[in-house]
């Protein structure tokens, strides 16, 4: 496969989305095997920007849970990161049907310790006004099943944050339009859609209890039937209690993941207290 990257061996893609495609390659220098991730030849202005964020992000992160930034290439606009062997939760979930609690909780407190970095860590950030200036706490705004990988060594990893926004400073970056809307809406809270631009870190910690939903049951919170407007199911339905789904969870598993998903006031409000709430109860 012929490589546009120097110093890289494309040897075959793994994804494509929006703003660019994966491939599995290997680095010239090191022998090691990467995913690089390529923007798209024609993306417009917004694509590019939002391609420079993750990759922006992706360098600002550093934790065993989140993946790991290797370089940056200029042109063509790329970068590489670790390769993840073990693909995504979702291609589990896929292969070999909804996973037993046991397995399941334990991989989203890996998600939640990788989000409790990212949700304090400092992160550089372009304003539109020219310049930069540095950030802490970036949220993801969205995770779903496919961002969640696996890697060689079976430790979960947090993956694309292409629609991450530094959340002390929302509306300063002028990167993201009142009104947009982002991300994954099986996936995504009624507050993230409601008011994205300004979305805070208890959105992701909603979208890692439905993708734990999703792990367990095979379903997502809210039914979306054929010929509904999603959006419309976002912000008028409310999550189907997770007991509904035929599965047999735990009480108190059961409960938090209802709390959660219902926004109660009693539901953990940091990705360090989610963790701690949900240890021992798989």
């Amino acid at each position: 496969m012929t490589s546009p990257v120097p110093g890289l061996r494309f040897l075959r893609e793994l994804g494509r989305g929006a703003q660019g495609v994966v491939h599995l390659a290997r680095e010239a220098d090191t022998g090691e095997l990467v995913a690089v991730k390529v923007l798209t030849p024609v993306a417009d202005p917004h694509a590019r920007e939002t391609f420079r964020r993750e990759l922006d992000c992706t360098a600002a992160l550093r934790h065993p849970n989140i993946v790991r930034f290797r370089r940056s290439h200029a042109e063509p606009l790329a970068f590489t990161a670790e390769y993840c062997p073990g693909g995504s939760v979702a291609d589990v979930v896929t292969r070999d049907g909804p996973m037993p609690a046991a397995a399941a909780v334990p991989l989203i407190r890996q998600a939640l310790a990788g989000l409790a970095h990212a949700h304090t860590a400092e992160i550089p950030v372009r304003l539109a006004a020219g310049g930069t200036t540095v950030a802490r706490g970036l949220v993801h705004r969205d995770l779903k099943p496919q961002n969640l990988l696996l890697g060689a060594d079976g430790r979960l990893k947090v993956a694309d944050f292409g629609l991450a926004k530094a959340y002390d400073l929302a509306g300063l970056s002028g990167r993201t339009p009142t009104g947009a809307i982002g991300g994954s809406l099986a996936f995504m809270p009624r507050r993230q859609l409601v008011d994205y631009k300004y979305a805070r870190p208890a959105a992701d910690l909603w979208a890692l209890t439905a993708c734990l939903y999703w792990l367990v049951t095979g379903a997502t919170p809210r039914d979306f039937r054929r010929g509904t407007d999603p959006v419309a199911v976002v912000l008028r339905e409310p999550a189907v209690p997770v007991h509904q789904r035929g599965v047999a969870l735990p009480p108190r598993l059961a409960a938090l993941i209802d709390d959660v998903l219902s926004d109660a006031d009693s539901a953990p409000q940091t990705a360090t207290d989610l963790a701690g709430a949900l240890l021992d109860l798989a």
